[in-house]
Order: C-alpha cells, then structure tokens, then sequence
C-alpha cells in the first residue's frame, strides 16, 4: 500500500507562492522553497533547517520542489499562509513575546535565532494555531463545522481565551520483582496447560533425581518426589528472574512528540486521560451532537507505553471513530487472560469512553477491536471467546501469531459468525515474522485459525454474512512504525524503516479507517 503524494504541479506552485508567501515567513528572504505544512507557512532553506530542529510533533517541513505532497498537505497550505499565521501571533502576543521572539533585521546570529523561533514555536499560541488549522483539515472532510466557520476563530480568539496546557499524570513504573512473579505465574500456566512441558518436567525433575543417587546418596521416596518438583521449579523461578529483568530493560516509552499530540488533544478537548484507557474522540457533529458510527478498542503491544498509539488514534478520531487505548500500566503487559476477564475490561472502558471525560454523553453505533503485536491476542480472544455477537470487526498490527492455550482458550476465530478482520504489517517488520516464541508452525497455525481470506476480485461490502480476512503489506514499514516508540530489539531486533514513521502512521490509519467505516 503506497499513499498518494505527488510534486507540485506549476499550477500549485504558482498558488502556494501567492502574495504573502514570496517572502520567508520568519526572515523575509525572497524566493522560499521550503514550508512548513504545521502552520501554512513557506520559508527559506536557514528557517527550514531550524523548523526541522523543532520536531516533527511542533513543525513538519517540506520542499516546495524537492519532496512530494499529498492533496491534504497542500490544502492545509492554502488554508494557512504566511500573512494569516504573521496576523495571528501579532494579535495574540504579549509585548515581552514579540520583543524575544520576532526576527528583526540586525538577528544575524544563527543560535539567536534558534532561541527566538524555539521560543516562539513552543508558546501556546503556536499551539493553539496549529490545532486551529488540524480542525480545519478536519472540517475540509466534512468532519466538523465548515473550514470557513473555523478559520475565522483565528482572527476572533485573543491570547487570554487560549486553553491552558495540561501536563499528563506520571504512571506509577513497575519493579522487577514485580516482572519476575508476572512471568513466574505465565510460565506456571504454561507448564500446566502443555502436557508435553509436564512430561519434561517430570522426566528432566526424575532424571536429576536418579543422578544425584548415582552418585551415592540415597534418599527417601518423599525426597525424590521433592526434588523431582523442586528442581524444575528451581529452574523456571530462575527463568522468571531473568525474563523478568529483560522485560524490564526493554519497557518502550513514547515519543516526546505522541506525549505533545496528547497532550495538544486534551488542551482542547478531543481526548482524555481515564484510569482505565485513554479515548480520543471524533469532532462533534455540525449539530453538536455527540455521536458516531464507530467505536474502536485497542490493546498496545506488550511493554509499549500506549501514549506511542496517539498519532494513528488521532488520526482515526478526525476521520470520526472514537478510539480508546487500554492501560496495561505498570507492566505493559498482559500475560495471559484466564485470570483476565477481558470481557467486563472492555465493556468497563467502553462505558468509561462513553459517560466519562467527554463532557457529555456519547452515542456509538457500532464497536470494533483491535491490537498491535502481543495485543492482537487480547483482541482476537475477547472476539473468539464471547463477543462475536457484538463485534465483527478486528484490527491487527504486527502480527502473524494466534493465541494458544498458554495465553488463552481461544477458539478459531474463523467459527465466530460474520467476524472481518484487517492485518496489517510491514514490510521490514522481522518481529511479525519470527518464529522464536510461536514456533515454524506460526503462519500455518494463525491463517486456520482467522477468517479465510477475502476472494479475489471480492469487495468487502459483497462478501455478505461471511467473515473474512485482509491482509495488507505496508511496503518499507517496520514492527514499531504504526506508533511513536522504539527502536525495539526484544524480542528479536526490528527491522529498518525505509519510509518515514509518519508516511507509516498515516498509511496505518487510512487502511484502518476505510476498513473501519466501509469507505
């Protein structure tokens, strides 16, 4: 799956180069061939490389003439400019802004201008534009209000009515002891669920046994029996000790810039922070009404913070689904669900999502479930299991592997009635595709187990009552693309991207979206 993004025709070049942009929007250089798509502006190629500097999450820079666009990136630049961004921050800031951020002509120094654009660009105001403008991309899809309605607000709101930042609560960090008796229980359930692990246990537990008679010492029918226990547990404690300590070396932690779109979300009220989940919400309808078509409940991947899934989620909220990421904090994990009801969580977070922190009552008609690597089990076992009859339709990330007893009693998800499900993985992801933890086997267990494919030639809404799968390649996409994390080498290092995260993320969300809404 490639994303549309063409160079600009001379038409659009000749648009994007109007009046008020044939001049750098920070220095007044003549001739810029560079923008920033973040605020609608164009600048010249010394701006350009300390926008780059900033961040993606605070300015995403392109070339005018170098880098491709897609159609939404040049909207956005029409909808900006650089005199509508120049009139916003003169109106909207204080003296002492204006006096330590604007660049005048004797600002020769390039680290005094770092400090004054940093300055500027990371002020509230910025902030409040750049969401401005996302809301307006938004409106341009018939997402919201009309984009005129809301660009108006850019010229109506004064710097006193700017929302105040919020600062998103520290989760409490996990201990290695509590790693290591997680893991403990796991590879306890595992020994009891595979009689093949309890015959090894017991012939590995006997044969020590035997050994240490051999070498002279006898014991008692109780002490053989005991060491036959004690040795092997004595082996898998020390086994849960030491995954327990990698587990917690290999916790992946969310980009400053997810935090910063999080956050950017909350400010304005299009997401919240539950005890439960995180919920990022669709824009309200023309009406005002709360109210959506669907509702999407995702499980991160095992020790990824689920702060790394806001830029995909955003972007699935302004296509209008409402998505709540679980919290798997502290440990980032779930292990198994047969002391898990994952049934009562997800319906607790989707009454949560719904009642609380949305400030009102939401209406979604339709439910779907989804995962990314080690969350796709969650996903596909509360499916299987009892909510077939709810949900038809599950999303999957990064994965080639399905549940086994050791996780759960998850039944083939193909003899769920009417269940489709979407896989989407990348093309250099080596984690999907390896075979340490769920054997050679995998791929073969995994596609009798899902719904059959989709026959060819066959669209989605002809496929009638019968479930189906769809399996899509994002070519150049990695393992921990479709969020803001890594790099992840556990457990098995991920392979390179050879596309940008952001052209993954986006990619993502279009192929879950269409899938979503039947677009």
């Amino acid at each position: 799956f490639t994303m549309s993004a063409y160079p600009l025709t001379p038409h659009q070049l000749a648009e994007l180069k109007r009046t008020s942009n044939n001049k750098c929007a920070e220095c007044s250089s003549q001739n810029p061939a560079w923008a920033s798509v973040s605020y609608g502006i164009v600048i010249c190629l010394d701006c350009a490389g300390i926008h780059r500097g900033l961040g993606v999450h605070i300015s995403f820079v392109r070339s005018i003439t170098m880098d491709d666009w897609s159609s939404d990136q040049f909207d956005r630049m029409m909808r900006g400019g650089n005199d509508k961004w120049n009139e916003y921050w003169d109106k909207n800031a204080s003296a002492a802004e204006l006096a330590s951020c604007n660049v005048t002509d004797n600002v020769v120094d390039r680290k005094e201008m770092v400090q004054k654009l940093k300055a500027k660009y990371e002020s509230e105001i910025a902030r409040s534009y750049r969401e401005l403008l996302s809301l307006a991309d938004g409106a341009s899809r018939g997402d919201a209000d009309s984009p005129s309605t809301i660009l108006s607000a850019l010229h109506q709101q004064s710097a006193s009515s700017l929302p105040k930042k919020v600062v998103l609560p520290e989760d409490p960090l996990p201990t290695v002891k509590l790693y290591e008796d997680e893991t403990f229980s796991f590879l306890l359930s595992m020994l009891l669920q595979s009689k093949k692990l309890l015959i090894a246990w017991g012939i590995f537990g006997i044969g020590s046994a035997s050994y240490v008679q051999r070498l002279g010492h006898s014991y008692t029918s109780a002490a053989v029996l005991v060491m036959t226990a004690g040795i092997p547990y004595f082996f898998t404690k020390m086994g849960a000790k030491l995954l327990g300590a990698v587990q917690m070396k290999n916790r992946q932690d969310a980009f400053k810039s997810a935090k910063n779109l999080l956050v950017e979300r909350i400010t304005v009220g299009r997401a919240t922070r539950l005890a439960n989940c995180d919920v990022y919400y669709p824009p309200l309808s023309s009406s005002g009404e709360r109210k959506a078509k669907v509702g999407f409940v995702f499980y991160p991947g095992a020790l990824v913070d689920r702060t790394a899934y806001s830029p995909v989620a955003t972007m699935l909220s302004d296509r209008g689904i409402m998505v709540v990421v679980a919290n798997l904090e502290p440990t980032r994990l779930l292990f198994n669900v047969h002391n898990y009801n994952l049934r009562e969580k997800i319906m607790r977070m989707i009454n949560d999502a719904l009642f609380l922190g949305g400030n009102g009552i939401w209406v979604i008609d339709e439910w779907s479930i989804g995962g990314h690597s080690m969350g796709c089990f969650a996903a596909i076992t509360a499916v299987a299991q009892e909510m077939s009859s709810t949900v038809k339709k599950v999303v999957l990330y990064g994965t080639g592997a399905y549940p086994d007893k050791t996780y759960s009693d998850c039944p083939p998800l193909r003899d769920a009635a009417g269940v489709n499900a979407l896989v989407i993985n990348g093309s250099e992801d080596l984690i999907a595709t390896s075979t340490i933890l769920a054997g050679p086997k995998k791929e073969k267990i995994f596609q009798e187990n899902m719904p059959p494919p989709l026959p060819a030639n066959t669209t989605a809404s002809a496929s009638g009552d019968r479930g189906y799968t769809v399996r899509k390649t994002i070519v150049g996409g990695n393992h921990a693309g479709c969020a803001a994390y890594g790099p992840q080498t556990f457990p098995t290092p991920d392979g390179v991207r050879t596309i940008t995260l952001e052209e993954q993320q986006k990619m993502t969300a279009k192929l879950t979206a269409d899938f979503l809404l039947d677009s």
